[in-house]
């Protein structure tokens, strides 16, 4: 008995001492789990932190296209530590002209692209998850947002003085120096007659684009010749059809044929594919030899391209001589 109440008390003293030893390891494992949980913390604090500074560095810039009040998404620029002559994006040089952005909302997701990537990526809803070229002229910096923010009102009593046809009755009785008398003329006509809606307009037949197109011309589109801005693809109709009457006199519509702007331009006039089958409809309807003027605006500028479909010859007159991203 004395032997076993001896063992007992050793069994005893050793699980005690070994239930000790545990308590202090688990403690130690405790501290140890702390110091590493509060490490992590830190780290994903920092983690954070890192991601908060990164979104406030790439703040968001207003994507427009065809001009800076008609914002299509919000987006980020995104630099590559490339010379700009030596970019590409979707294996397509980018261009000077152009930056590479990354979109990031959307605001009218049926926009077209100022450059289309073949017929993939078309509108802006279809770039979310890449990127695209987008001309440096319509990405607004976040500054300059901020600016207009705080100046709205001056800013949109400004635009409405220049544009509007309501608030402009003064903008053209100060014209140029050096303007041709007969555009002199028509700006003082057009100050003293073109107000509260009042249009220049005419319907054309089918003889010129082979459908009938109504044109009217706004006080707007004759301030923007007289200033060297921008005019307006009634404009370009306006004075094709003076060229048309022009061939009719001397006999020569066998030889030149027109195309109406507004199948071609990249707003509104579809896809690369679509406006490519327009197009060669209406080649085949030309007769043999006939020439093609093909006015094209790729969103902020007209170009001239001039087609002789029987010989398969095409000329591309663009006077700032640059090259379309795109390639179409």
């Amino acid at each position: 008995m004395e032997q076993a109440l001896k063992v007992s008390e050793t069994e005893a003293t050793k699980i005690v001492k070994k239930k000790l030893d545990l308590a202090e390891e688990a403690e130690k494992l405790s501290k140890d789990n702390v110091i590493i949980d509060s490490n992590a913390s830190k780290k994903l604090t920092s983690i954070n932190q890192e991601k908060v500074q990164s979104t406030n560095v790439k703040s968001e810039f207003k994507l427009t296209t065809g001009s800076v009040d008609n914002i299509v998404a919000f987006g980020t620029i995104v630099e590559v530590d490339v010379e700009a002559t030596q970019q590409t994006i979707h294996g397509v040089p980018l261009g000077e002209e152009n930056v590479r952005v990354s979109v990031t909302k959307v605001v009218v997701a049926n926009a077209l692209l100022p450059f289309p990537i073949k017929d993939e990526i078309v509108r802006v809803a279809d770039v979310i998850g890449t990127c695209v070229a987008w001309p440096r002229s319509l990405v607004i910096p976040p500054e300059v947002v901020e600016k207009e923010q705080g100046n709205s009102k001056f800013v949109k009593k400004k635009r409405r003085d220049m544009y509007d046809d309501d608030f402009d009755h003064d903008d053209l009785d100060i014209l140029p120096p050096k303007l041709p008398l007969p555009l002199k003329e028509l700006c003082q006509w057009a100050n003293r007659f073109l107000k509260n809606g009042v249009t220049i307009h005419t319907n054309l037949g089918e003889e010129i684009f082979g459908r009938p197109r109504k044109v009217a011309i706004f006080r707007r589109d004759v301030y923007d010749m007289a200033h060297m801005k921008e005019v307006s693809n009634s404009i370009i109709v306006m004075y094709m059809s003076c060229l048309y009457q022009k061939l009719q006199k001397f006999k020569m519509l066998h030889m030149i044929a027109f195309i109406d702007p507004a199948q071609t331009g990249v707003l509104g006039c579809g896809n690369p594919t679509e406006r490519a089958r327009s197009l060669s409809a209406c080649y085949a309807k030309g007769k043999s030899g006939q020439i093609f003027l093909v006015p094209y605006n790729s969103s902020c500028h007209w170009m001239l391209t001039v087609v002789n479909p029987t010989e398969e010859v095409v000329y591309f007159m663009d006077p700032l001589k640059r090259r379309l991203v795109t390639g179409e």
